[in-house]
């Protein structure tokens, strides 16, 4: 409640949209949690309650004290774990989804190269795909992603990921920008489509080039007691 209090004031406004829980936390069970959020929702704080990187149980456990109105989880190209039960589950209970790291950390933006470094507290650092071997797999699918976009659609790599994810029944893809031109991309991602070839072929693309994937658990915080 004092977060809340606080950010309201920061943003100098009496509501908040949307309302995320970003991480489960291991240390509050997930029913009081979702009370905390119930409290919220029924005064009119927020107007719609998100979590994120829940898994199909934690969902369940705070849909029976709560709504959920959005779930945030990762999802791209080359990340797929939600499509196992996540997102099913959020399409047939009508839960608006937000893909996060659209662009894997950049990876599909298609203006990556083999020496492209990371300095500081990057977190790309510690993530496995963006280490050699698996680095070049990754570029090298890319490479071959953004020939496909071309030749077929006469768009980028950045834009047939996004559209992609869209075309996969996601609601919002997201990815961060630091400047606004790095929005620009948008405009190529609306009025078209993937049809099943295109999609069989990305298959395809990622499984005979990257050999060693890395799924997107490298997101999460540190682990705590």
């Amino acid at each position: 409640m004092r977060e809340i209090d606080d950010s309201l004031r920061r943003l100098g406004t009496d509501h908040i949209d949307i309302y995320q829980v970003h991480w489960p936390d291991p240390g509050v069970p997930v029913e009081e949690t979702a009370e905390a959020m119930l409290t919220l929702f029924k005064r009119g704080t927020i107007r719609a309650t998100g979590v994120s990187n829940f898994s199909v149980a934690e969902m369940d456990r705070f849909r029976r004290v709560a709504p959920i109105h959005v779930l945030q989880s990762p999802y791209n190209i080359s990340e797929r774990g939600i499509e196992a039960d996540v997102l099913p589950y959020c399409h047939e209970n009508r839960i608006a989804t937000f893909g996060y790291g659209a662009l894997s950390r950049g990876l599909l933006s298609g203006r990556m190269r083999p020496d492209t470094a990371f300095s500081g507290d990057d977190l790309r650092r510690a993530d496995p795909k963006f280490q050699q071997p698996r680095f070049s797999q990754y570029l090298a699918a890319v490479q071959r992603l953004d020939q496909l976009a071309q030749e077929r659609f006469g768009k980028r790599i950045i834009h047939l990921a996004v559209r992609w994810i869209l075309d996969q029944g996601i609601t919002t893809a997201l990815w961060g920008a630091r400047h606004p031109g790095q929005l620009q991309p948008v405009d190529g991602v609306i009025g078209w489509s993937l049809d099943a070839a295109a999609k069989a072929e990305v298959d395809r693309i990622l499984r005979q080039l990257i050999t060693d994937p890395v799924g997107p658990e490298f997101m999460a915080p540190p682990g705590r007691s």
